[in-house]
């Protein structure tokens, strides 16, 4: 008898979110035995930064990935590619610390645009990737980095260090300050495209990153087509419809 493959799936905070406003039934997700799910510390962090928020229950979301993911947790160093280990996220949650909020009080100085002057420097405008592939959108800015700087993206990159989670983080900027599916520009929104890059970096030892934020599906198909991993990544419909199917 030939034992089913265990499916590995990383479902984004947005789906958590889902299943505690009572969008989906968390059952839904459960009914298929051949799937595993996993859970970061992107997810932590990100219910740091939801601490104080009367709506959001740190415990109930505690509970929450314990009931889903078990101990199945990825581990995501700095720079280290991510790995799967077994962590309660009790445990992880009271050492974690959210690095999204100092990173960006560092870099974002008020009344200026870094990522403009970026992309006005690249040559970009507004609407140059309205009808662009995922698929396409970094081999369109890695040539127009070649013609600047005379050597590819990846290359720059990494002389520069940007490696492991931090090299996610930049091209999920750089697909952003190409306009393509760029973000609503808020308070947050610099925060929002951390915990992005954090979720996509360490969905990528998974089969499937499944989440309902269209914007960064868009560039985290972008991001993986370009690194050439090959993470599907869809909706909570889409995944749910998959799930009957397979059940």
């Amino acid at each position: 008898m030939i034992r089913a493959r265990m499916r590995k799936v990383y479902l984004d905070n947005n789906i958590l979110v889902d299943i505690e406003n009572g969008v989906y039934r968390m059952e839904g997700f459960l009914i298929n035995p051949h799937v595993l799910y996993y859970y970061s510390d992107a997810h932590l962090n990100e219910l740091l930064e939801a601490k104080g928020i009367q709506k959001v229950s740190q415990e109930g979301r505690l509970e929450l990935i314990s009931r889903l993911c078990g101990k199945n947790y990825i581990c995501s160093g700095a720079v280290t590619t991510p790995e799967f280990v077994e962590k309660d996220c009790r445990e992880m949650y009271k050492v974690a610390d959210n690095p999204f909020r100092s990173l960006v009080n560092r870099v974002v100085v008020k009344g200026v645009d870094p990522l403009g002057q970026i992309r006005e420097s690249l040559g970009f405008e507004s609407k140059d990737f309205n009808n662009e592939k995922p698929e396409n959108v970094l081999c369109v800015i890695d040539e127009r980095v070649k013609d600047r700087l005379g050597i590819g993206l990846l290359e720059y990159l990494y002389r520069t260090e940007a490696i492991g989670r931090a090299l996610y983080g930049t091209l999920m900027n750089m697909v952003d300050m190409a306009n393509y599916w760029g973000d609503v520009k808020t308070d947050h929104s610099e925060v929002a495209r951390l915990c992005d890059a954090s979720h996509a970096y360490s969905a990528q030892i998974c089969d499937v990153l499944v989440t309902n934020d269209k914007r960064m599906r868009a560039k985290v198909k972008a991001v993986y087509h370009f690194l050439g991993v090959r993470t599907e990544v869809i909706s909570g419909k889409e995944y749910l419809a998959q799930l009957s199917r397979n059940a």
